[in-house]
């Protein structure tokens, strides 16, 4: 019989059997003509291929290619500009007018236990949520400083590369592909602040002295906490992810915006039971981690908690009405 031993750190081969030689020989002609060009080129045109006004882009862009931004003077850059700071706080007064649309309706409650109904405040006080600094206004101030340092000051440029390109096309597989880097960076920075108790009391213990939230104080906490579990991980997403552009960087951040919201709501959602069945995070998914605060980290993919094994099944919990909508 051929056999394969290991002596004093080397490989020693016995005479290999005919049936093995003619499949080695099988595998190298087969990958002797392999070229890796000819099946890359192909999976990177179809991953940054973008869908239009009913056309399907597959260009790859060059080195140089995107054209300049529009000069600062302009109306195009003053329109994307106003947008870009007004558009997020229309964005959540929309999310807190959903909130009240559902507000007193009892079917859908997540919390069974009367004790857990949340504060009036923090079902109420939107005025407060919306003007608070570690809210929707570190955002804003996030894109104030990235548009004066880069295109108006040109001291610094921080803009990433995928805002410069306007191309009107959105890239569904970059998009999912800034969903999994952005959730995945967050799981990371999440898990260090419950574990790390100075990082957790210095950044983001206020988020969690309330224990049964509501859309109204997703974004409640520290200002720190924003910047390093918010702004941090999506701006390193849109420059580790290649081949973005801004209307995929834009559909990207009103999707996590409205679902970051609404994992907060003290209801459910009737697209809870879609987002279960896909894998995604849902409502009673975070009712979890806020009962369980090293459970849950995840904010988009259950996958994440249950691979690195800090997953809970809301369905576990009393506390929950989970059951009524898994």
């Amino acid at each position: 019989q051929p056999y394969l031993f290991v002596s004093s750190g080397s490989c020693e081969h016995a005479p290999i059997s005919g049936v093995a030689r003619r499949a080695t020989a099988a595998v190298m002609n087969a990958t002797k003509g392999f070229d890796k060009d000819a099946i890359a080129a192909p999976l990177l045109a179809l991953y940054s291929s973008g869908l239009g006004w009913g056309v399907i882009d597959t260009k790859l862009p060059s080195e140089g290619s995107l054209p300049p931004l529009p000069p600062v003077c302009s109306w195009h850059f003053l329109f994307l500009v106003t947008m870009s700071m007004v558009g997020p706080y229309i964005f959540c007064c929309l999310t807190y007018a959903y909130h009240f649309s559902r507000l007193e309706r009892q079917d859908v409650k997540m919390r069974t236990l009367s004790q857990d109904t949340p504060k009036p405040e923090h079902r109420h006080d939107w005025r407060t949520a919306l003007r608070r600094p570690e809210g929707i206004s570190a955002v804003v101030a996030y894109i104030a400083v990235m548009v004066l340092l880069g295109p108006v000051t040109d001291v610094y440029d921080i803009v990433p590369d995928a805002i410069k390109d306007l191309t009107p096309t959105i890239k569904p597989l970059v998009l999912l592909a800034y969903f999994l880097t952005f959730d995945f960076l967050m799981w990371c920075i999440h898990y260090c602040q419950h574990h790390w108790a100075w990082l957790y009391h210095h950044t983001h213990d206020q988020h969690h002295l309330i224990k049964s939230p509501t859309i109204v104080v997703a974004l409640t906490g520290y200002l720190p906490d924003t910047c390093l579990l918010i702004i941090l991980p999506f701006h390193l997403t849109q420059v580790l992810v290649p081949y973005g552009n801004f209307v995929t960087v834009f559909a990207f951040a009103s999707i996590a915006l409205w679902h970051l919201h609404m994992i907060h709501s003290e209801f459910s959602h009737p697209w809870d039971p879609v987002l279960r069945s896909l894998g995604l995070v849902t409502t009673h998914d975070h009712h979890v981690h806020h009962l369980r605060p090293r459970k849950n980290l995840a904010h988009f993919f259950v996958l994440f908690d249950k691979l690195l094994g800090t997953y809970v099944d809301p369905r576990s919990l009393s506390q929950l009405a989970a059951h009524k909508a898994a």
